[in-house]
């Protein structure tokens, strides 16, 4: 007796086709431009996060972990520029506040910005609380607060900062005050290393890399 067999449906999980693979002379052309638009990358990158956009403003932010020359150059663009006022923000320092008497960088910038002949009655020091993430973000919002109350009719705003963190901290600056008010930022160069060579240095690389991050990582969570 014969077997009868249904036949079943056709199941087709693979196909056949055909695939274009560069040649030799494609794959080198191809490496050519990757290696072109990676150097592009990496020239532009520290300009990038290092910019330099002030505006007309009576208030000059300064971040008060910066180094002293840092701080110096703040002094001379506080008296070049038609500032009122210089607000040293930042927050509890970790190291040496029993030695020093100084409980937050901001204080010790404050008292920097004195010694460098700045007078005291234009310094005014924002210490922000402790935070273990987003430093930068609790210390602009602490800033906002404090603005708020004591010059509630100001609408610009320069922030003072240093190298590749300039664009970070300005972002995260605009993001807490309000939108009526303009913040503009200056970004004073390293001395760590060549800025136009950064990735010459350990200290450059670590920097721009980490910034980077940081600047996405703050992108991400300000949408």
């Amino acid at each position: 007796m014969r077997r009868k067999y249904r036949k079943l449906g056709k199941i087709n999980l693979l196909h056949r086709t055909e695939l274009w693979m560069p040649t030799l002379q494609g794959w080198v052309a191809l490496m050519i431009c990757l290696g072109f638009l990676g150097f592009l990358t990496t020239v532009n990158l520290y300009p990038f996060l290092a910019m330099n956009a002030p505006v007309n403003a009576k208030i000059l932010v300064v971040e008060g972990w910066l180094p002293d020359y840092a701080l110096k150059q703040a002094v001379t663009e506080f008296r070049q520029g038609a500032y009122q006022t210089i607000v040293t923000v930042g927050p509890p320092v970790a190291v040496g506040s029993y030695l020093t008497g100084y409980k937050t960088y901001a204080d010790v910038a404050a008292a920097t910005l004195e010694l460098l002949g700045v007078p005291p009655e234009q310094i005014v020091a924002v210490p922000a609380p402790y935070a273990d993430v987003n430093r930068t973000l609790t210390a602009a919002v602490t800033f906002k607060n404090w603005l708020t109350r004591n010059y509630p009719t100001v609408k610009a705003v320069n922030l003072f900062s240093l190298g590749p963190h300039a664009r970070r901290s300005w972002l995260l600056l605009r993001q807490a005050l309000d939108p009526t008010v303009k913040a503009g930022v200056i970004a004073v160069p390293s001395m760590d290393y060549d800025p136009e060579r950064w990735w010459r240095y350990s200290a450059g690389a670590r920097a721009v890399i980490s910034e980077v991050i940081g600047y996405c990582y703050a992108r991400l969570t300000t949408l």
